[in-house]
């Protein structure tokens, strides 16, 4: 039947050995990874999203190849641009050398207020080399663009040169007004922490360091360079005045004079910073109680500015073309014309759909449109001059000069969209 197992020997179990068992399922896994993988490309949305990683990768590379062409020619001609930009410097310090002692003296203080370390001489040299190259330019542009008289194109090219002169003085103007409202808006928070840090034992100079935090903008620059002056062996007090002279002011002047009266006193400094910065900023909620106590002067007059004006002036554009043309299509007899008591002319100006807005002359005649062109620029300019004045106090404010940029821009182009609206609404009427 079988062997017996004989007493005290042990029973064999045979293992049967499965070495092949790993490697079919290794077959098996890899064919599921590539039937896995044939799936995945053929699935259309799988197959843009690798066809776009293709092509991006290509377009990166392309990219930084361009890249570093690009770095490698600019770095190549750095040298050549270093030369004549000190060239061109050279030509603009000498040209400026030549204005008045006087003229530069003011500028000087200009840049110094403004927060600007430009060269006095270099700048009048930008300037001056800018004022003769533009009205250069728009003679030649009006000349043969527009065909003006010889008599408009010298008037547009000095009016371009002093326009751009006012531009240049009403841009530093402009920057010092941000700079000083910069000053203004922080120098409360200044005030009462320099208190605070003295009444903590600080001494006036070490109160003011202290104070001297990144977030305070143009005053902590001053200030570190109050400090900078003092460890240079200038004296406390005229470290401070000569601070003032960087900034315009007026309530850093009178901070810095209360400051130096109660050092010399020796009264109670802390107190009186503390009580400074409260009138300050009362000052400073007095003038935004005022604006907001204008805000609605100064819409009506945005309102007249951006609507009203260019809505007047388009139905007065289209009254002038259709009144021309009823006298135009009027068959007057030349003996009623010419009568002893009234004389009847022309229509002097002519607003017709033919005539284009930059056209000074149009059927021979004044073109209306440029009349109104020029109204509607000095009326956005003045007007946003006294919207800044009603809102800041000042007629040269930083908020009045951005105002007045937007203001000829919105109004002129309101202007040509109603003026061209109406007149197709006219022609219609008219032709019907």
């Amino acid at each position: 039947m079988g062997k017996e197992i004989k007493k005290g020997d042990k029973p064999k179990i045979e293992v049967e050995k499965s070495w092949k068992e790993p490697e079919e399922r290794r077959r098996k896994g890899n064919f599921k990874e590539r039937l896995g993988k044939i799936l995945y490309i053929l699935n259309p949305i799988n197959l843009i999203a690798l066809i776009a990683k293709g092509i991006y990768a290509m377009v990166f590379t392309l990219g930084s190849f361009v890249f570093l062409i690009i770095r490698k020619i600019v770095s190549s001609i750095r040298p050549m641009t270093m030369i004549f930009t000190n060239f061109f410097r050279n030509i603009f310090h000498k040209v400026g050398a030549l204005f008045p002692s006087n003229i530069k003296k003011r500028l000087e203080r200009l840049l110094l207020v403004s927060g600007l370390t430009h060269n006095p001489e270099e700048t009048l040299g930008v300037v001056f080399i800018y004022s003769l190259t533009v009205p250069v330019t728009v003679f030649v542009l009006i000349k043969f663009m527009l065909g003006y008289p010889n008599e408009i194109l010298i008037s547009a090219a000095l009016g371009s040169l002093v326009s751009l002169w006012v531009l240049f003085y009403i841009l530093i103007i402009v920057i010092i007004d941000k700079r000083t409202q910069n000053v203004e808006s922080v120098l409360p928070d200044v005030l009462v922490m320099i208190s605070q840090n003295m009444r903590a034992g600080m001494t006036p100079y070490n109160a003011l360091w202290a104070a001297s935090r990144p977030e305070f903008g143009p005053l902590a620059v001053e200030i570190q360079n109050v400090a900078r002056d003092t460890l240079a062996g200038v004296s406390f007090d005229k470290a401070l005045v000569s601070m003032t002279h960087r900034i315009k002011s007026a309530r850093l002047e009178r901070v810095v004079s209360l400051m130096i009266q109660g050092m010399k006193s020796g009264g109670e400094l802390p107190a009186v910073l503390q009580e400074i910065a409260e009138d300050i900023r009362n000052e400073l909620a007095l003038v935004k109680r005022m604006q907001t106590e204008t805000t609605m002067q100064v819409m009506f007059i945005g309102f007249a500015l951006i609507f009203g004006a260019p809505l007047l002036f388009s139905a007065s554009t289209q009254f002038v073309m259709v009144f021309s043309k009823t006298l135009q299509e009027i068959n007057i007899p030349e003996d009623a014309s010419t009568g002893n008591m009234i004389t009847i002319h022309d229509f002097p100006v002519a607003a017709s759909i033919d005539c284009g807005y930059l056209d000074l002359k149009c059927e021979e005649k004044f073109n209306f449109k440029v009349y109104c062109l020029i109204c509607l620029f000095i009326s956005a300019l003045f007007g946003s001059l006294l919207m800044g004045l009603m809102r800041s106090g000042r007629i040269g404010s930083a908020s009045g000069m951005y105002t007045a940029i937007v203001m000829v821009i919105v109004s002129i182009t309101v202007f040509i969209i109603l003026n061209t609206a109406l007149g197709s609404l006219f022609s219609n009427m008219i032709s019907s």
